[in-house]
């Protein structure tokens, strides 16, 4: 196999194997790249001779210039050998065999030294002995990060100490738009160098999202489709790199974009070793699915009251208005929040869920609005918040009513510019999410005792979806009682042994104030609990040992062999509608109260039921 070795000239140190035909030139087609005036865009052609080792043929492209050979223009197709020198433009190349070494230094125009048979390793030989070892400390580092920011330090880390650059920067980038294959918004996940800013080209970019590779440019001053744009004049950028991660369908998820000054330009080894790392970045960074799922892919129930929450949801799919789900605790109002992204036109986009009520308050501005390098004590590195990191997809803000009054003034601002400033910045940074927000809270009372924003109420309340709590909607019990039985059984590894009937009317004969989640862990007690060598279904009394004695009043009625299940849930909705009229003596709409459904529900009940209300 031939190699050529650059003596003098732009590419002087480089090493270059001909493995295959090899196209010359200053234009981005060509496979060896010469930022040289005297260049053209393609300048020569060189192949290897099939069927012959050390030979190889050169081919002038009509160069302006032309190309030598050993001193002389090339007018056709030139054979070359070992020892054969090439004069592409300024640069000099020698012609030789695997066997030649080159030894030189990577810094400005110093002495180079070729020896035959040289115990000292090539450039190229070296750079890989030295890679292969830093990239496994990288996967071992990367494997004990503990988040994300951690890691993109880790990956800086490993960068500055292989490439020394003069600045390096982690991007993150919006999903695409459109059929065409650019960068729809671009942010810093962080960055390390000069003055800790990051330079971002949007041009490098597209032509690296275009292309669906890593993209090196010798010196931007001097690259015809960089000249004078804005990243290049503002942020001094000569040598660069850019290789994309996160690659699906074409649309790169990210960027790493290093830089270095023109007197030692980035190579194609060092181009190699960036994208091997990019991949490090797709394997640590790229969009996964929600780990939660829901019980069966999606929202279950087939009472009227929540027939009618999922009517809302689908029409406020249909739109990006921010919505406000409201209801008791456990009554699914996250599950519901997956439904609505699900069914909209973000569903590709990631649902990324805050629960406000959790957040720490010295650190929630930067939760969800980001940080920059230096804010405060700890902030070693720039950090998006959550509505940068949820960028083209949707925002779920659980216990909204929780969030710190002086919090919720940003919030609000947030909502009515679509623009977040971090932390420590004075940026304004425009942003494309969908807000979906959630509380248990009575807003209206948080409002009157002073605790929420009037005004950041009517912003969130654009379009209102009020679940049912699990009373209002009993008849759903034995549906969902089956399907989280499912989902318990295969999640602990165990056998699920159905429910009897029996069972399921004792399941139903409870009020559960902790709405769907309080079933679900009796569900799961239940399962637990019962004894491992019964093959059969779980019956009555598996369910009493799981209430424990808080439920047994509720279950004093043993029902008979032939009842069916209908009409245990009849009688139990019965004994609870007649208890309720008693406690209210007799006034309807009180007892719709006590029960916790509306009135006009609680009149269908009693007509259906045959229930007097004189009792």
């Amino acid at each position: 196999m031939l190699v050529l070795f650059a003596l003098f000239g732009p590419k002087q140190g480089l090493r270059i194997p001909l493995l295959g035909k090899m196209i010359f030139g200053r234009g981005d087609s060509a496979d060896i790249q010469l930022v040289d005036a005297k260049v053209s865009r393609e300048h020569c052609r060189i192949e290897p001779t099939e069927g012959v080792v050390d030979r190889a043929q050169i081919e002038d492209l009509r160069s302006q210039n032309g190309t030598y050979l050993n001193g002389t223009p090339i007018a056709a197709v030139e054979s070359i050998a070992p020892g054969d020198e090439i004069v592409i433009g300024d640069t000099l190349f020698l012609v030789a065999d695997k066997d030649i070494d080159i030894v030189s230094t990577r810094y400005g125009a110093s002495t180079l030294m070729l020896t035959q048979h040289s115990s000292t390793a090539s450039i190229s030989t070296t750079k890989k002995r030295a890679t292969t070892p830093a990239i496994a400390e990288l996967a071992r580092s990367l494997s004990g990060a503990n988040d994300e920011e951690a890691a993109a330090m880790t990956l800086l880390d490993a960068i500055e100490s292989e490439l020394r650059p003069r600045r390096a920067t982690l991007l993150m980038s919006s999903p695409p738009s459109g059929e065409q294959r650019t960068v729809a918004r671009i942010v810093p996940i962080a960055t390390r160098g000069e003055k800790g800013v990051a330079s971002v080209s949007q041009t490098l970019l597209t032509m690296a999202s275009v292309q669906g590779r890593g993209i090196l440019i010798e010196d931007a001053h001097d690259h015809r489709a960089l000249q004078g744009a804005r990243s290049v004049v503002m942020h001094s950028l000569r040598s660069v790199m850019v290789a994309p991660w996160g690659t699906t369908e074409g649309a790169p998820q990210g960027f790493i974009q290093v830089e270095r000054d023109s007197v030692r330009p980035f190579t194609t080894e060092e181009l190699a070793w960036l994208e091997t790392v990019a991949c490090f970045a797709t394997l640590r960074f790229g969009r996964r699915e929600p780990k939660v799922a829901p019980i069966t892919g999606g929202p279950l129930g087939e009472s009227e009251a929540y027939l009618a929450a999922l009517r809302v949801a689908e029409s406020a799919a249909r739109v990006d208005s921010t919505v406000l789900l409201l209801g008791e605790t456990g009554t699914g109002k996250e599950e519901m929040a997956r439904h609505i992204h699900r069914l909209g036109n973000r569903s590709q986009g990631q649902f990324l869920a805050v629960n406000c009520g959790a957040i720490a308050q010295a650190l929630a501005e930067s939760e969800l609005f980001g940080h920059e390098k230096g804010a405060f004590t700890g902030a070693n590195a720039t950090r998006l918040g959550a509505f940068e990191s949820a960028e083209g997809g949707t925002l779920f803000l659980d216990e909204i009513g929780d969030l710190p009054l002086a919090l919720q003034v940003k919030l609000l601002r947030v909502l009515q510019e679509r623009a977040v400033v971090r932390v420590g910045s004075t940026v304004s940074r425009s942003i494309d999410v969908r807000i979906i927000a959630a509380t248990h809270r009575d807003l209206a009372s948080e409002i009157k005792a002073g605790r929420f924003r009037e005004d950041l109420l009517f912003r969130l309340n654009i379009l209102e979806l009020r679940l049912p709590s699990l009373r209002q909607r009993r008849t759903d019990i034995p549906l969902l009682a089956r399907a989280l039985l499912e989902r318990t059984a295969k999640r602990l590894g165990l056998r699920a042994p159905g429910l009897s009937d029996e069972a399921l009317a004792a399941l139903s004969a409870w009020d559960y104030p902790g709405n769907v989640r309080e079933l679900a862990n009796v569900i799961e007690r239940t399962l637990v609990l019962r004894d491992p060598e019964d093959r059969g279904p779980i019956d009555r009394d598996d369910v009493r040992a799981a209430f424990g004695d808080e439920m047994r009043p509720a279950m004093n009625h043993t029902p008979s062999d032939d009842e069916t299940l209908q009409e245990s849930v009849m009688r139990v909705e019965r004994a609870s509608i007649e208890s309720a009229l008693r406690r209210a003596r007799g006034v309807k709409s009180q007892a719709a109260r006590l029960l916790g459904i509306s009135r006009p529900t609680l009149d269908k009940k009693i007509a259906e039921l045959g229930i007097d209300i004189w009792i």
